[in-house]
């Protein structure tokens, strides 16, 4: 048996194909409605943006005026795993020592992905308590737009925070005050999760708004100079931004 796995593991790379470790596979989320039809967003608003003031969604879409607040602490890593690991690619790439995780949630990925770096966790009050009993060597910040970590930040990651504020420009203009050299930020693409939500509001309760592909790569080039733009993991329906500030200095 360990004989015709080799060979076939062999057979698969010579055909360009890997084998996915097992210790990587996960839940995944299961999107969409049962039916296809009213499920996809429209053609006419698929690719289509709004203006500045509904935050570059198109026009009719209704958000959510209060969100419920997600406990995220006792989430592992199953969810954005992919983001987390780019960012890792990044750092790396770039020699990024200073790493802050914008709603770091259970902190289970900044740990996983970054434990041989600096690292800043921010969150809620209650989130950061559970934070410092689990690793009180880490710097955990409670989340207040005047809360600024005393290190330089490299790199922000902000994974799949954004569609839970009301207001999501505080988030960005945050970023831009911690002067970081990239920064990394993944939210829902709405068009890939076959809800039928295409006008909101979002069918999870609680996110307050969700972004297309398109228009969230408008909304974020309004703060920051785009470099990438992606798809980190269909089945999940993750869009993710590899930005940085305009005029920042390699």
């Amino acid at each position: 048996m360990r004989i015709a796995r080799t060979l076939a593991r062999k057979a698969l790379h010579r055909l360009g194909y890997a084998l996915v470790p097992l210790d990587y596979a996960r839940p995944t989320n299961t999107l969409g409605s049962p039916t296809i039809s009213g499920s996809f967003p429209p053609r006419r608003i698929y690719s289509s943006t709004g203006n500045r003031e509904n935050y570059f969604i198109h026009a009719g879409y209704s958000s959510r005026r209060k969100a419920m607040y997600f406990d995220d602490r006792a989430a592992g890593d199953e969810w954005q795993r992919e983001v987390y690991k780019f960012a890792q690619e990044i750092a790396e790439r770039e020699r990024l020592n200073t790493i802050c995780d914008l709603g770091c949630g259970s902190g289970s990925k900044l740990m996983r992905n970054f434990r041989n770096s600096t690292t800043v966790g921010i969150d809620v009050a209650e989130t950061c308590k559970h934070l410092r009993a689990r690793w009180p060597d880490r710097s955990w910040l409670e989340w207040n737009p005047n809360n600024i970590p005393q290190v330089p930040i490299d790199l922000v990651i902000a994974a799949d925070v954004i569609e839970h504020l009301v207001d999501p420009d505080e988030l960005l203009l945050y970023i831009q005050r911690l002067c970081p050299r990239y920064v990394v930020v993944s939210t829902p693409d709405r068009n890939l999760l076959r809800y039928g939500c295409h006008d909101g509001p979002p069918t999870n309760s609680a996110h307050i708004r969700e972004w297309s592909f398109a228009e969230f790569d408008v909304y974020i080039d309004q703060f920051f100079q785009v470099e990438e733009h992606f798809i980190t993991f269909p089945q999940q329906a993750t869009q993710c931004i590899l930005c940085k500030p305009r005029g920042k200095a390699e």
